[in-house]
C-alpha cells in the first residue's frame, strides 16, 4: 500500500515539474482547502444512536491545466445515549479515510478518479474479536461541477435582493470496486461494488438563505451478489456567507438494508458547517 501511495506521489511530482518546464501559465501549486464539519442528533435515540458527527478536509494541491491533483481526510464518529449514568454521551464506534483523487473539470461537469482507504473501529471496546473493518477501493465519478464544495458552499449573491426560485439541480454519481480481495485490501465487509447517485435541488432563495433537498443514495452489490441499498433524504435550510455557509437540516433514511451504520426509518435533526 503505501509502496502505492509513494507511486502516485512520485508521479504527481514528474507532472508537476513537467508542467512548470514546458509552460508556467499552465500550472499552480494550489494548496486550497475545503472542509465539512457536520453533526446530527437523533430523534429516537437508544444506545447505538444518538448523534453523529462529520468532518472532512479536502485539499488542492496542484493544478494542470483542467488536472487537479487533491488529499481528503474524512472521520465519522458514532455516539450512543448512555442510561442511569451520569454520562449520557457514549462515542462507541467511528470511521476514518484518506484518499487521494485526480479530477478534470470542464466547464460544467467533472470527471475523477480516487484511491480510498476507510476503515471502522470500535471506540473504548476493548473484545477478543477485532470487529475493525477496512478497506481499499478504486472508485470513478462525474457530475456537474456546482456539486463540488468549492462552488457549492460559495454561491453568496447579494444582486438578488428578493424572493426566487433558482430550480437548479447538480448531481453525482460514483462507482466504487472493492477488489483484490485478501487481508491486505479487504477485512470484514461485505461489499463487492457500490454505486452512488447523489442529487441536490435548489428550489427556492430569499437573499442570502436557500432552500434546498439532497437525495443521496447508495446502491451495493456484496459478496453474495444481492443488491443492497441506502436513500437518504435531506430537508436544507442555508444561509450563504461570503466564505461559505451554515446549513441546518431534517434528515431522513426511508430505506436502508446494507450492512454499515444501518440507518433504516430513522430520522435525525442536523447542524453542517461548509467552506
Amino acid at each position: 500500500m503505501y509502496n502505492r501511495i509513494l507511486i502516485l506521489f512520485s508521479l504527481a511530482i514528474i507532472l508537476a515539474n513537467a508542467a512548470i518546464a514546458e509552460n508556467t501559465s499552465n500550472f499552480d501549486l494550489l494548496m486550497s482547502g475545503h472542509g465539512d464539519l457536520g453533526s446530527y442528533i437523533y430523534f429516537k435515540q437508544n444506545g447505538v444512536y444518538f448523534i453523529d458527527t462529520e468532518l472532512k478536509g479536502s485539499i488542492e494541491t496542484l493544478r494542470y491545466r483542467r488536472f487537479y491533483f487533491l488529499l481528503e481526510l474524512n472521520e465519522d464518529v458514532y455516539m450512543g445515549r448512555k442510561y442511569r449514568s451520569n454520562m449520557v454521551f457514549d462515542p462507541n464506534r467511528g470511521s476514518w479515510a484518506f484518499g487521494m483523487i485526480g479530477r478534470l473539470e470542464f466547464q460544467k461537469y467533472f470527471l475523477e478518479t480516487q484511491m480510498y482507504h476507510n476503515c471502522f473501529h470500535d471506540i473504548g471496546r476493548w473484545m477478543e474479536i477485532d470487529y475493525s473493518i477496512y478497506w481499499n477501493s478504486p472508485r470513478l465519478g462525474f457530475g456537474t461541477k456546482g456539486y463540488l464544495s468549492k462552488y457549492k458552499y460559495h454561491r453568496f449573491d447579494y444582486t438578488k435582493p428578493g424572493l426566487y426560485f433558482p430550480k437548479k439541480i447538480d448531481y453525482y454519481c460514483q462507482a466504487g470496486f472493492y477488489a483484490p480481495r485478501g487481508a491486505s485490501w479487504q477485512k470484514n465487509h461485505d461489499y463487492d461494488f457500490t454505486l452512488l447517485t447523489n442529487l441536490n435541488l435548489s428550489f427556492a432563495r430569499y437573499k442570502q438563505v436557500g432552500f434546498e433537498i439532497e437525495s443521496n443514495n447508495l446502491w451495493v452489490i456484496n459478496n453474495r451478489h444481492n443488491l443492497k441499498r441506502r436513500h437518504a433524504l435531506n430537508f436544507d435550510c442555508i444561509i450563504f456567507g461570503k466564505s461559505g455557509v451554515v446549513i441546518t437540516y431534517i434528515g431522513w433514511w426511508p430505506d436502508d438494508t446494507q450492512s454499515l451504520r444501518n440507518r433504516d426509518g430513522k430520522t435525525v435533526f442536523g447542524l453542517h458547517f461548509g467552506f
